[in-house]
């Protein structure tokens, strides 16, 4: 059992880290969304700005370069936000299961005792979580090599590649697999020394 443990506490290891790069996500995306709508917002007021005003038409012509770089960067700047919104829903969901704070569909789950919920789990994680991210990750991993080798991006003006947001969709399930491996490792583990798995299970409010 210990081999099994300590691939476990590998597991969890990874789901840290990537825990920490989805919080880095959240930041990244607020910034990224803030800039882009900051910049395209003083260029939508400067250019009505001189509209109605052309004895304003100099003040115009000082934020030409501004507009430019709008132009160019605003749709690249619209994906990132995407590939980061995916970054911490896919990187953050193994964290989220880890401590615990997942959405379950709670029929009777917080009313039966520590064991039967173990056991709850365990079926759980063997019948629907385990098959659910193979299935995904069978159509993924093609659907994320088709983007790679075909350079596929979102169809509009100077936009990114396809493939790193697709990448973030196979990498997200995969640690949620891993991460239902480690938890079912704990739970057995809770089941054969007969020890309170060290996780609680907050009931939703009513």
């Amino acid at each position: 059992m210990r081999f099994f443990l300590a691939i476990s506490r590998g597991i969890d290891w990874i789901g840290d880290h990537f825990g920490v790069a989805a919080n880095w996500c959240v930041l990244l995306s607020a910034l990224i969304s803030c800039a882009e709508s900051l910049i395209g917002f003083t260029v939508g007021s400067i250019r009505e700005l001189s509209a109605n005003f052309p004895q304003l038409g100099g003040l115009w012509s000082m934020f030409v370069p501004l507009t430019n770089w709008h132009r160019e960067f605003s749709n690249p700047m619209i994906d990132l936000e995407l590939y980061m919104f995916a970054g911490m829903v896919l990187f953050g969901a193994a964290y989220t299961f880890k401590v615990n704070e997942h959405v379950r569909v709670d029929l009777f789950y917080g009313m039966v005792s520590d064991r039967a919920r173990l056991w709850i789990d365990i079926l759980g994680t063997i019948l629907f979580l385990g098959p659910m991210c193979i299935v995904i990750l069978y159509y993924s991993v093609p659907w994320f090599i088709d983007a790679w080798n075909s350079g596929e991006a979102t169809g509009n003006y100077n936009s990114l590649k396809r493939w790193p947001v697709r990448l973030i969709f196979v990498v997200g399930f995969s640690l949620v697999l891993l991460q239902g491996i480690s938890e079912l490792i704990k739970r057995i583990e809770s089941l054969v020394e007969n020890k309170k798995l060290h996780v609680d299970y907050e009931a939703p409010l009513q």
